[in-house]
């Protein structure tokens, strides 16, 4: 018969997760907007296959609109990047823009795409940067503000919801009203959205995960004591 490890031997490494939970969530949080901005630098250097198989994992999550997508141009002569807001700002203005970008990936003449939109790259970046700064302050023993409830709603949440029912200046034909420079409000609206989600979620996930961590080690000690 088939022998099976004792359940109790998996609870030092599940208490260590729990412990280092924030670290682990900044490592992945940090891969995640890294490749994110690593799919065009690797369409620019020549590596296609790679580079493809990021912007197909991250269609997934997001709709990658070239039009509200930032665009890096990479010249590998003078190794500068030239970032551009938009596929049209990136464009000759002889050049007519597509209709459906969303496919469109671009090209070695004017760059290409990030594999996230603005308002994506700006959660992802605030998630990243928020975990990273949460994780300092924790393992630095310092005291770290929570945010309330209607601070975030108002901060967090609310710009990012206005946002996105306003019309943008990159496809707005039929619009005769649109925001200038929605690129960078995109960015900073999802930006503010992704690290306040963060900083109000972080406190509270972590009071629960002290609590599970005192909840074994009182266990352990009291099966310690037992077996006295």
């Amino acid at each position: 018969m088939r022998s099976f490890p004792n359940l109790a031997t998996f609870a030092p490494v599940k208490s260590k997760i729990i412990k280092y939970w924030t670290n682990i969530a900044t490592i992945l949080s940090g891969i995640y907007i890294s490749l994110a901005l690593l799919a065009p630098m690797l369409l620019s250097t020549g590596l296609h296959k790679p580079g493809n198989l990021l912007y197909r994992i991250f269609s997934a999550v997001c709709h990658q609109n070239s039009s509200k997508s930032w665009f890096f141009s990479i010249n590998l002569k003078t190794s500068s990047l030239t970032i551009f807001p938009s596929l049209e700002a990136a464009l000759p203005p002889s050049v007519a823009p597509c209709v459906e970008c969303s496919a469109f990936l671009g090209a070695p003449e004017f760059g290409w795409k990030t594999a996230l939109c603005h308002r994506c790259t700006g959660i992802y970046l605030g998630v990243f940067g928020a975990s990273l700064i949460f994780n300092h302050l924790k393992h630095k023993h310092l005291r770290i503000p929570k945010l309330t409830t209607y601070l975030y709603l108002f901060i967090g949440l609310s710009p990012i919801i206005i946002n996105t029912m306003m019309p943008t200046d990159a496809t707005n034909a039929f619009n005769t009203f649109a925001i200038p420079n929605s690129h960078i409000i995109s960015t900073v609206t999802g930006f503010l959205f992704g690290s306040l989600s963060i900083w109000y979620a972080y406190p509270q996930i972590d009071s629960h995960a002290e609590k599970y961590i005192y909840k074994l080690s009182q266990q352990r000690l009291s099966k310690g004591n037992n077996q006295q």
